[in-house]
């Protein structure tokens, strides 16, 4: 509707081409992006940006707010242009078009980085990650933030901190033994005893859950096993508070080895967070399900030797059976296109 659009939203003058376009998309989520259709890349070999811009103000003239934009427009009308400029063509294969070809322009443009060839499989799908937030951006396909991601992102946040806290331990560690000091150097505490309890709760919550026929009974079994639950959480955190120390005092080559150890756990755990961070707000599996070509990103991984599973689920990897045999040099173009 015309009260979507802004022109010149920033007051910048007459000789602006900027409109804002803000509206709610599929599933109510929002849509705000400023064009600038002044710019390079709209106008230059024979853009249309600057002629786009005046037919907008042309078909919002003399229109009220609650009114279409495009009100003689309808889809079918739309197609039957669409395959007047290319056989096929229609709103739905534009739009995969796009998907597919920013997908794979992307993808291409980090295999051209110095450092590509030096990365890990795992550093590899962080940029398959970024070229497919592009995508979803560029489709709209955010999502909102859940209490339950938001408590995720903490708990991976304060993991990953008391990893750096036990790795600067380890070289305190290191530098002691070098030193000769065996003495004073910390040890994990007895975890045994509170498994066995642990286990044994387990055990009773389960026979409780098993004889009861009552609400009180029923009650009762849930407040054990909730218990449990809670009782299991700090053996967990008991474990992971000491994971880095052993039984008694290590070796100077075992101190050495889990340094190793846990600056691989620190990096893994840090590309982790970063990827759930920054896509907490967009979905990736809209644009990889619905509108990707998978032959891109099968061929990516077998150019890049990165496991299919790492980029693709069961479920995705099922659906797109018929992609997995594309060689690794498969290029999407505009015939491919073509055929949806």
């Amino acid at each position: 509707r015309v009260e979507h659009l802004h022109f010149d939203p920033n007051n910048e003058g007459s000789d602006s081409k900027e409109i804002e376009l803000e509206f709610l998309g599929k599933d109510s989520m929002l849509y705000k992006q400023t064009i600038d259709f002044g710019a390079t890349m709209y106008t230059e070999e024979n853009g249309m940006g600057e002629q786009v811009y005046e037919n907008f103000k042309s078909f919002c003239k003399n229109k009220k707010p609650t009114q279409e934009v495009f009100n003689v427009l309808t889809p079918t009308i739309l197609n039957s242009h669409l395959k007047e400029i290319m056989e096929g063509l229609t709103a739905k294969v534009f739009r995969t078009y796009n998907a597919s070809k920013t997908l794979q322009d992307q993808l291409l443009k980090t295999e051209q980085l110095k450092s590509w060839n030096s990365m890990s499989a795992a550093e590899k799908v962080v940029e398959y990650n970024n070229a497919n937030r592009e995508v979803a951006i560029l489709c709209n396909h955010q999502k909102s933030v859940s209490k339950a991601q938001e408590t995720q992102l903490e708990n991976l946040s304060g993991k990953l901190g008391l990893l750096k806290k036990q790795k600067i331990q380890l070289k305190k560690i290191l530098k002691r033994l070098n030193q000769g000091h065996t003495k004073d150097i910390p040890v994990k505490k007895d975890e045994k005893s509170l498994a066995e309890q642990v286990a044994k709760a387990v055990e009773k919550a389960k026979i409780k859950k098993e004889k009861a026929k009552t609400n009180e009974e029923k009650i009762a079994a849930t407040e054990a096993d909730e218990k449990c639950k809670s009782m299991k959480r700090r053996l967990a955190d008991i474990k992971f508070n000491q994971a880095h120390l052993w039984d008694k005092v290590p070796t100077i080559e075992q101190v050495k080895k889990k340094i190793v150890s846990w600056t691989q756990k620190i990096t893994k755990m840090e590309l982790n967070l970063k990827h759930k961070d920054d896509n907490k707000e967009v979905s990736l599996g809209t644009s990889k399900l619905n509108y990707m070509d998978p032959r891109i990103s099968v061929a990516w991984c077998k150019r890049n030797e990165v496991p299919i599973e790492k980029v693709f689920s069961k479920t995705l990897r099922d659906k797109f059976n018929w992609a997995m045999a594309v060689p690794p040099d498969w290029e999407f173009n505009a015939e491919v296109g073509k055929q949806g």
